[in-house]
Formats: structure tokens, C-alpha cells, sequence
């Protein structure tokens, strides 16, 4: 099964592990230090000055995580279902030089505000691909995940 197909299954069966996390606006706030506004419909957290993004489709993440995973750089990726399921990698925030440089094909930098997945969201507008982990919260570089991607799509595995 190849990592697009692992991707679908994965946030057709609704994406997170049995266990993971339901983050409310406080615990986004005070255990991650993310600077997020709520309201009765959900949290939300404006990516780019304090934390940054990176979205692309969903198989390409999957592939994108692993080759993170392996190297102990994964954090936070927050699945988006639709037509075509995306991912938005949260990174620490990109720097000027990095904003001037090309992304790789496929791969968008995200300077928007983002929906967040609460205990009130339904899984089918918003979930955690990999929750944030309350006890490690740093947030990986903007260029270590744009790396992972060129690694990635350029054959550069290892």
C-alpha cells in the first residue's frame, strides 16, 4: 500500500489514533503557547508571524511525516478533508530569506488563519493527522519540513 493510500484510509477512518487529545482554545493557548482565538464554533490560530505553515496534499504529507518521523523532526500536521484531502505541517515561523526563496512543487506556504480541531469539531472539517504533543511542544524549522519535502520528492531518502 503506497503512503497516498495509507494517507486516505487513514482520514477515512477519521484520522487519529484511539487516545489522541482533544484540545480546547485554553490548551492551544496555555500548554502549546499558540496565540489562538475561539469562539462558540471552534478555535483558530492566524499562521505566519508566530507560527508558520506549509500545506500539500495529503499523500505527499504522509510520505513528508514519515521521512520526519525517522529523523525525530515530526510535529503538529493538521489534516483538512475535502475533494482532495490536505495537510498544513505547523512550523516555526519562516524567515525573510526563506519567504523569498521557491517551495517545492505541490507545497504552498500558509499565512492565513486556520480552523483548529476541538472537542466540537466534526472530524470530517477538521482533525489532527499528528496531535501536538503537550509535552514536547516546539514546533519544527520551516526549512527542516521544506527539506523532508525535497527529500522526499527528489528521491533523497536517507
Amino acid at each position: 500500500m503506497t503512503a497516498a493510500e495509507l494517507s486516505d484510509l487513514h482520514a477515512l477512518e477519521g484520522g487519529a489514533q484511539p487516545g489522541t487529545l482533544a484540545f480546547e482554545v485554553s490548551d492551544y493557548r496555555t500548554t502549546l503557547g499558540w496565540p489562538v482565538d475561539g469562539d462558540a464554533f471552534g478555535a483558530y490560530l492566524d499562521l505566519g508571524e508566530q507560527v508558520g505553515g506549509l500545506r500539500m496534499r495529503a499523500g505527499l504529507g504522509a510520505e513528508v511525516q514519515w521521512w520526519l518521523r525517522l529523523r525525530m523532526l515530526a510535529g503538529p500536521v493538521l489534516a483538512t478533508p475535502g475533494k482532495r484531502t490536505e495537510w498544513t505541517f505547523l512550523t516555526q515561523p519562516m524567515t525573510d530569506e526563506q519567504r523569498r526563496r521557491p517551495l517545492p512543487p505541490g507545497v504552498e506556504s500558509v499565512t492565513a488563519r486556520v480552523l483548529l480541531p476541538t472537542g466540537h469539531i466534526d472530524r470530517t472539517v477538521a482533525h489532527w493527522a499528528t496531535a501536538p504533543d503537550p509535552v514536547h511542544p516546539a514546533l519544527p524549522l520551516f526549512s527542516s519540513v521544506v527539506g523532508a519535502v525535497r527529500s522526499v520528492l527528489y528521491g533523497h531518502r536517507f
